[in-house]
């Protein structure tokens, strides 16, 4: 279940920025923070091993998806990844699919009912064998054709659009926030695609603009790219 094609990669993830102090919503509680520090994740004060695989929610009929996580925490993983395919949650334009399949918040949820932590890839290019690396079809038949995954305005305004609805699902679910989301991918593999580094700094832009500035950022990718 764990894919090797994920974590076989870690040694290259790059952290965009590191957690800054939280305090926790709940009178009382300690702080929930997790962060990278000397060469090793760190949670809630603690060092902490991550030993995870992915499991996609969109792969699986959600009656499964709580057998699949329970199968998953009793060979040992503490930490599920998974995909957040555009493609199945913006069909036609504007037209937006968040139930049965495409309900990323009760999966979420449920990993965090079973305790389980998330490391959440949300592109907007995917791979992931998955149709057109996630990306929706529609976005080919945009007149003059679109440049993808590159700074092209009308593609990047296209991304805002898709992100402006998915993230502030999402930012509820952070860890700092109560939820299982440690951490959060940009794009994937980029760095075999091409070196478009104001298109990264844009998706991390955005991305912070709807997460805050305390999640962790990284990148699977043959391209050291940047912190910030």
């Amino acid at each position: 279940m764990a894919s090797a094609g994920s974590f076989g990669r870690l040694s290259l993830l790059l952290a965009l920025s590191l957690c800054s102090a939280l305090a926790s919503t709940v009178p009382g509680e300690a702080p929930r923070r997790f962060w990278i520090e000397g060469d090793a994740f760190w949670k809630d004060g603690a060092r902490f091993q991550i030993v995870g695989g992915d499991v996609h929610y969109f792969r699986i009929v959600p009656e499964y998806w709580k057998d699949r996580l329970l199968r998953a925490k009793a060979l040992g993983l503490n930490t599920i990844q998974t995909y957040v395919p555009w493609n199945l949650h913006e069909p036609e334009p504007q037209s937006w699919e968040f139930k049965g399949f495409a309900d990323i918040e009760s999966y979420l949820r449920l990993a965090q009912e079973l305790e389980m932590l998330v490391m959440l890839r949300v592109g907007p290019y995917i791979c992931g064998e998955w149709d057109l690396g996630g990306f929706p079809p529609w976005l080919l038949t945009i007149e003059p054709a679109l440049k993808l995954r590159s700074s092209d305005s009308t593609y990047l305004f296209l991304v805002e659009r898709w992100w402006r609805v998915l993230l502030p699902k999402v930012a509820p679910l952070l860890y700092e926030n109560g939820g299982p989301i440690i951490m959060v991918q940009i794009e994937n593999e980029f760095g075999s695609f091409g070196d478009d580094k104001n298109y990264l700094h844009y998706l991390v832009q955005l991305a912070r603009r709807y997460l805050g500035n305390d999640i962790v950022l990284y990148a699977v990718s043959l391209l050291i790219i940047f912190t910030s």
